[in-house]
């Protein structure tokens, strides 16, 4: 074979630090510690915008959410955006999508020639938005997220087309036992086929993402004393940044137990070693297909999850937990048991994609080939950048990961600074420290590089609804009770549809 094959395979909400590879006591994950054996597991990686849909969005363009103004949930991609996968198309790599990639609306196949999911994200109509988004103003609280850490524990014991994933009883565990299914038909279906023809297959799974529910086999294996107890975990937590306090009292989670949070942790970890199973199964199905040795793999997942870190649960906020994410590499020439210290970001899965296929990368794009680290290069990035417009922030924050150093800009509120070799639990702020001020300002510089963020911010909320026809900012003036009166008084449209 001239060009080898490629599969991606991307999960949802996986902590980066939980599997066995990264050495966690407990979470077993023996397929992704052989993966991590035969290729290059990236120990620093970090998402671009820690929500599923901009999270996607950038990997799959390879461009920062902000350069395609994909600030949240239900926001279409432009059709005009080239993918991975349209160029892998037009060069004759016939590539399909299975499962979870979660564009928006009637554009669903993001230039992939064949595609099969089960549950369609709708976009909102209209859009942009002519009515605030609730979920970033002050009053707003979730009720949905309190309920679904209550709800924590064993799956309900029956079998699922896997289109109700989002309840609490069943969660995504069939989900993925169909998509699983169908990646296995099409490898075996490729085993059958032209050697000579290189394809790239992407396999969307949901587990590890909420709801935090697993069959009873998986659940048992973590509950009640295998486990971690997640670090500075209050409920609530004072100490948190005020951007991040907000953040928590979206989430409802106020007065959380040390049991909801241990059964909710081992839930978790079974849904990990659930998820691992799923990957075994295609990995394994590769192998006897004999395609093993002429494809590149990777893994990764769109963002991470706290999992009770700082008193937090979900995503959306740049600690380690949340904006990292598991990322492994492994194919044809690649070096094999290694682990690259180097911050890479998901923004460089689209040249490395490419890079596989033999293509050149759009001088517009914002990453680089992870390929020659994952055969023993030298770094060529400075720097890692994510950002965050959606749900539970009343305003926008970009973090920027150069060295030991992660700095976070909180548009109208102050930074944060940690350095990560000193304090990988993020427990110790240096942004007001005298000593720590050049690095501040030299981060907060390097971030003006790659955007404007007042500037962004902005035209984030122009789009959401967060701006009147005057300029009045709504995340600064109005509660949630004002907008629902609004909406009565005729001041505000109604919340748009989801299509």
């Amino acid at each position: 074979m001239t060009r080898p094959n490629i599969l991606v395979i991307c999960s949802d909400q996986h902590h980066p630090l939980m599997s066995g590879y990264r050495g966690h006591p407990y979470v077993e994950t023996p397929n992704l510690d052989a993966l991590a054996a035969s290729g290059t597991a990236f120990t620093n990686a970090y998402c671009n915008s820690p929500v599923c849909v901009p999270s996607r969005m950038s990997f799959m363009t390879g461009k920062y959410a902000s350069d395609v103004d994909s600030w949240f949930l239900y926001i279409p991609l432009d059709r005009a955006e080239t993918t991975w996968a349209h160029r892998l198309e037009s060069a004759g790599v016939p590539a399909t999508m299975l499962g979870k990639l979660d564009l928006c609306g009637d554009y669903q196949d993001a230039g992939f020639g064949e595609h099969k999911i089960i549950e369609r994200r709708p976009a909102w109509s209209p859009y942009p938005r002519r009515t605030p988004l609730l979920d970033r103003l002050d009053g707003y609280v979730r009720p949905d997220k309190r309920a679904h850490i209550m709800n924590s524990g064993v799956r309900a014991g029956l079998i699922t087309d896997g289109s109700d994933g989002h309840n609490d009883k069943y969660g995504f565990y069939d989900h993925d036992r169909i998509v699983t299914d169908w990646a296995v038909d099409y490898l075996r279906d490729k085993g059958r086929g032209d050697r000579d023809q290189p394809w790239a297959l992407y396999v969307g799974l949901l587990f590890p993402h909420w709801p935090y529910c697993v069959p009873q086999e998986y659940f048992d294996r973590y509950y009640p004393d295998n486990i971690e107890l997640p670090f500075d975990a209050s409920f609530p937590n004072e100490s948190l940044h005020p951007a991040l306090r907000h953040f928590q009292r979206g989430q409802g989670i106020d007065g959380l137990t040390e049991e909801d949070v241990r059964r909710t942790v081992a839930a978790y970890y079974g849904m990990i070693t659930a998820l691992d199973d799923r990957i075994g199964q295609i990995i394994d199905e590769l192998k006897v297909q004999g395609l093993y040795d002429d494809t590149y793999v990777i893994y990764t997942s769109d963002h991470g999850e706290s999992l009770g870190e700082h008193g937090l649960f979900y995503k959306q906020c740049s600690y380690e937990g949340s904006v990292g994410v598991p990322l492994i590499v492994r194919g044809p020439g690649l070096a094999m048991g290694e682990a690259c210290e180097e911050p890479v970001s998901l923004v460089d899965l689209y040249p490395t994609v490419l890079d596989m296929a033999g293509l050149e990368t759009e001088s517009d794009r914002r990453g680089h080939s992870l390929l020659p680290l994952a055969r023993g290069g030298e770094q060529v990035r400075e720097f890692v950048f994510s950002e965050f417009h959606g749900n539970f922030f009343k305003d926008s924050w970009y973090m920027i990961r150069k060295g030991d150093y992660k700095y976070t800009h909180y548009c109208n509120e102050r930074p944060s600074l940690y350095d990560l070799a000193a304090d990988p639990q993020e427990m110790n702020d240096l942004a007001a420290d005298p000593r720590y001020q050049e690095i501040v300002a030299e981060l907060e510089a390097l971030l003006r590089t790659q955007v404007d963020p007042e500037a962004t911010a902005l035209r984030a909320k122009h789009d959401l609804g967060l701006i009147g026809p005057d300029g009045e900012d709504y995340t600064r003036t109005l509660t949630v009770t004002d907008v629902h009166e609004g909406r009565r008084t005729g001041r505000f449209e109604p919340e748009p549809e989801l299509k």
